[in-house]
């Protein structure tokens, strides 16, 4: 092998790994915004049971309820995907686990 083509060989998998840096930093990115996501939805669905359980809501929390409830999943869904697709879907869901149950214990803002 010449010189010409080691340094060819070098050069692609220099891309290679910058094209997989890439792609690390944003599906991190991805993550953390669905993780976001998630945590907005299920303080929205707090302040909507608050308000339905103390009967100051308006008489729609159980359409708000199953709607927010839906897109918890399909975010929730959504996350597992970006883990998946980075290789440690492992870790992401014990993530996604500790999130949920910190955002669970977390109590509604006043």
């Amino acid at each position: 092998m010449g010189f010409m083509d080691k340094v060819k060989e070098t050069a692609a998998k220099g891309t290679e790994m910058a094209k997989s840096g890439v792609k690390a930093g944003q599906d991190k990115l991805d993550e953390q915004k669905t993780r976001k996501k998630i945590g907005d939805l299920k303080e929205e669905l707090g302040g909507v049971v608050y308000a339905q359980k103390t009967g100051t809501g308006n008489g729609s929390a159980d359409a708000e309820i199953e709607r927010l409830v839906s897109e918890i999943k399909d975010a929730e869904e959504e996350l597992a995907t970006i883990g998946a697709e980075s290789g440690d879907d492992d870790a992401t869901a014990g993530d996604a686990a500790a999130t949920t149950a910190t955002t669970e214990s977390d109590p509604a803002p006043a």
